[in-house]
C-alpha cells in the first residue's frame, strides 16, 4: 500500500522546516512524487534552491536543515508497507 494523495498532503503539511517552522507543503519544497511499483521506490522531486543562502559559510547549515527535512519525510513515507525506499531528486 502506498500513501494516497491526501495522505501525502497530510505528511507534507505536518513536516516542518526546522528554521522557519513552516510546513514543507506551505514552502512548496516538494514539487512532485512518483512511485515505482516494481521496486517500491518513492521518488520525491524537491526544490531547495530558494532556501540556499548566498553566504558561503551558511551553506553547510542549509544542507543540514535540508537533511533533517528529507530524513523526516523518509521516516513518514517508509511507514507505508508498499514503500521500500525513498529517493530525493533536487531540481
Amino acid at each position: 500500500m502506498i500513501p494516497s494523495k491526501e495522505e501525502i498532503v497530510e505528511i507534507l503539511k505536518s513536516v516542518k522546516d526546522p528554521e522557519t517552522e513552516q510546513s514543507v507543503f506551505d514552502l512548496g519544497i516538494v514539487k512532485n512524487i512518483d512511485y515505482q511499483e516494481t521496486t517500491g521506490k518513492l521518488i520525491v522531486n524537491v526544490d531547495f534552491r530558494r532556501r540556499n543562502p548566498s553566504c558561503i559559510g551558511c551553506i553547510p547549515i542549509a544542507w543540514m536543515l535540508q537533511k533533517k527535512i528529507t530524513e523526516e519525510l523518509s521516516r513518514r513515507f517508509l511507514e507505508f508497507p508498499g514503500v521500500r525506499s525513498v529517493e530525493y531528486i533536487d531540481n
